[in-house]
């Protein structure tokens, strides 16, 4: 008999702190069951396709949003769920912190500062001091300044970044300003083999000319729309050209 009250007892509050988590933004779907207990169901944005309907129908105890994520969604979410967002952050400290405070909702602390430590032991073994000089360039001419999450990653890990990324967080760059400069290599950030107008430069003769003459280096869009999350992969891609 007391077999049977313990037994059930652990099922109780099993039921209890299993919890459904709606991740509506794409970057959580995998991060998100990385350090949550394993009882917590995620409901990935694939499921559900961040459409209002298909959300609701899901019933979650709790909604984990972005800071980019549709306003409107959210406000008609409130009254269904508890929403928690992860704001935007442009550096290291405020995003491990953003982590930290997300986990404290969800009553998940340790799990979580598991995950921030077991991050900073495999970013621990990238090195950039390698690669010379750097440029990050992205669709729509922009690259990452010296204080974006980005600049402070790659610095953070040895890299010397061009002078023309600036001290701010993200730069708009000329395009004579862009064949003028001379970095070792360049990251090209979020671009596909299908053209684009958003694409325009990385088609252009003297574009082409100038990339032939460095290191060049990819990082796809999946993983640079996340670099936060997936900051282990994005400097994988830049030490393992792209692999």
């Amino acid at each position: 008999m007391r077999m049977t009250i313990v037994v059930l007892a652990a099922l109780w509050s099993t039921a209890v702190n299993a919890k459904t988590i709606a991740s509506i933004n794409p970057c959580l779907d995998d991060w998100l069951p990385q350090w949550l207990p394993s009882t917590w169901q995620v409901l990935p944005t694939t499921e559900h396709q961040q459409r209002l309907e298909a959300i609701v129908l899901s019933e979650p105890d709790v909604i984990v949003a972005g800071s980019f994520v549709n306003q409107q969604l959210l406000l008609a979410l409130q009254d269904h769920a508890e929403i928690l967002t992860l704001p935007y952050v442009s550096s290291m400290s405020d995003w491990r912190n953003a982590v930290r405070r997300l986990a404290t909702e969800l009553q998940a602390a340790s799990a979580a500062e598991q995950w921030l430590w077991q991050q900073q032991q495999e970013l621990q073994s990238y090195r950039l001091d390698d690669l010379g000089e750097l440029l990050v360039l992205m669709p729509n001419s922009y690259t990452w300044g010296a204080n974006s999450w980005v600049g402070q990653l790659l610095h953070t890990h040895g890299a010397r970044l061009s002078p023309i990324a600036g001290n701010g967080e993200l730069v708009r760059l000329q395009l004579e300003q862009l064949l003028a400069s001379e970095p070792d290599t360049v990251i090209l950030e979020g671009f596909s083999q299908s053209y684009g107008r958003s694409q325009d430069w990385l088609w252009h003769d003297a574009v082409q000319h100038w990339l032939a003459q460095r290191h060049v280096v990819e990082v796809d869009g999946d993983i640079a729309g996340c670099a936060d999350y997936r900051a282990v992969d994005y400097l994988h891609s830049i030490t393992r050209g792209g692999d």
